[in-house]
C-alpha cells in the first residue's frame, strides 16, 4: 500500500498530522481519507477488521481511530477476523509485530482465539 507519508516534525505538525510507528506521518486529511473518518467509519466486524488491517500494516496504531475498530460492540470478532487475516498475511504479521507494544504481541493475541495451536 503507497500512502502520501513524510518525516514526522512534532514541533511543526503535532496538530495538523498523524504519525505512524515509524515516525513518518501524513496530513489529517489524508489519514482521514484512507482511513475513513467521520460518518464513513464502518461498523460491521468484517469491514472494522479490514479497517484495521490497512492501519496495521501502514503502522498507524497509535490513533483513536485504531482502537474505535474494537469498541463497537464487536471487539473479539475484529480481532478474531483479524488473526485469521494475519495467519494469511505474512506483511500483516510482520507489521502487527512491529507495533506489538500497542496491539499486542500476534503470538500470544492468537492464543486467545488458537489456544491447542
Amino acid at each position: 500500500m503507497n500512502y502520501p507519508l513524510m518525516p514526522y516534525d512534532e514541533r511543526t505538525m503535532q496538530y495538523t498530522h498523524y504519525e505512524n510507528i515509524q515516525g513518518k506521518c501524513m496530513t489529517r486529511a489524508d489519514y482521514f481519507s484512507c482511513f475513513a473518518g467521520g460518518a464513513d467509519f464502518p461498523t460491521e466486524a468484517p469491514a472494522l477488521a479490514e479497517l484495521a488491517a490497512r492501519m496495521i500494516k501502514s503502522g498507524f496504531v497509535i490513533h483513536r481511530e485504531f482502537e474505535s475498530c474494537f469498541e463497537m460492540g464487536n471487539g473479539s470478532a475484529v480481532m478474531a477476523l483479524l488473526v485469521d487475516m494475519a495467519l494469511e498475511d505474512a506483511e500483516l504479521r510482520d507489521w502487527w509485530n512491529l507495533g506489538d507494544y500497542y496491539i499486542g504481541e500476534f503470538e500470544k493475541v492468537k492464543q486467545r482465539f488458537y489456544p491447542n495451536a
